[in-house]
């Protein structure tokens, strides 16, 4: 799996860097495309089995698909350096999703509790909480002698 990271790795640095260099001076898009395809056909048949078997399509269309999710998740900005560091970290990066062709997450929201009619929240240093809805909330932060 490691030589699955570093080539992983070395795909996406070629990738980035064609598309920043994009700005100077042209390149072919298809050039890149096509040497990346040739790059992740000449791999090992256990890297080629592993990512076609993670990114759920058959090994011969692995290495265009491969090649065009990444290309398209740097376009998109959904892959960039920070993602190149964070794999060699081993932290959680967004390459992943883009390689398995998984639409960009939602950011997670927070539900509310629902409100009862007997209860009153109050906050404190320690947080959120409830009290009878006859009383009032404490003064926070202060001792009750």
């Amino acid at each position: 799996m490691k030589n699955s990271i570093s080539l992983l790795l070395g795909v996406v640095v070629v990738l980035v860097v064609c598309q920043s260099s994009q700005a100077g001076a042209k390149r072919d898009p298809k050039a890149d495309m096509n040497e990346c395809i040739a790059s992740a056909r000449t791999r090992d048949l256990t890297f080629k089995h592993d990512m076609a078997l993670f990114m759920g399509v058959s090994q011969e269309r692995m290495p265009a698909l491969f090649c065009q999710r990444l290309a398209d998740g740097i376009r998109s900005g959904r892959i960039s350096y920070s993602d190149i560091n964070n794999l060699q970290l081993d932290q959680p990066t967004e390459i992943w999703m883009v390689l398995k062709g998984k639409p960009k997450a939602a950011a997670p929201t927070q539900a509310q509790a629902p409100r009862s009619p007997n209860f009153r929240n109050c906050s404190g240093i320690d947080g959120t909480f409830q009290v009878p809805a006859s009383q009032k909330c404490p003064l926070s932060g202060y001792a009750h002698y």
